[in-house]
């Protein structure tokens, strides 16, 4: 059998429930990516009013599929694990799901997801360089399972899932601080209020 990672893709809603279905993605994975990609194309649509040319079709498709292995990062396997979850645990586990997914893209031919997707962890909003980074990063940070939040909620929901002992508390709070200095920018280039999404 051909190895998945490596089959061609092009790109479209079908391609990606194929990956999915491929990748054996959870539900709830699945509603929070697709969530994500809800807030990301008004987001999108809001800047492209005030002028931007941010091509919505490539986030939203970053956006649904930021997430796919995002399971090879839990802390406690479930116990219906999938094999094919347990072989990605194995072959990414030290380098995270959003560089595990960016690699998968990118043996695929799809370069600018991969690139996009690679910056979606907590930390990377110190890497953001370009608009579509930053859409597709704030959008996942106001977005706690499948549902839209404001900041204070997902930052608080995810230190009870995500929060591990040896993590700095100093760099989460500076980390914090520069998502909403992230936020504030939007406002600024929105001329209103990001709750409105």
């Amino acid at each position: 059998m051909k190895n998945p990672e490596k089959l061609p893709l092009n790109m479209n809603k079908k391609e990606i429930r194929k990956i999915y279905q491929e990748f054996h993605v959870p539900k709830h994975i699945i509603a929070h990516m697709k969530t994500v990609a809800k807030v990301a194309k008004k987001l999108v649509r809001k800047m492209n009013k005030k002028g931007a040319k941010i091509d919505e079709e490539t986030i939203e498709n970053a956006a649904l599929l930021h997430d796919v292995v995002r399971y090879i990062d839990f802390k406690k396997p479930e116990a219906n694990d999938h094999e094919c979850w347990k072989n990605l645990r194995k072959k990414y586990r030290k380098i995270g799901h959003e560089k595990a997914m960016a690699k998968i893209l990118q043996k695929r031919g799809e370069k600018t997801l991969a690139k996009l997707i690679a910056k979606h962890g907590f930390f990377s909003v110190w890497k953001l360089k370009s608009i579509e980074e930053k859409i597709l990063y704030y959008a996942d940070k106001r977005v706690d399972r499948d549902k839209i939040v404001t900041l204070e909620v997902r930052f608080s929901e995810g230190k009870k899932r995500n929060m591990l002992p040896t993590d700095d508390p100093q760099l989460i709070k500076a980390t914090e601080k520069k998502i909403f200095e992230l936020e504030q920018e939007f406002i600024e280039i929105l001329g209103e209020s990001i709750y409105q999404l």
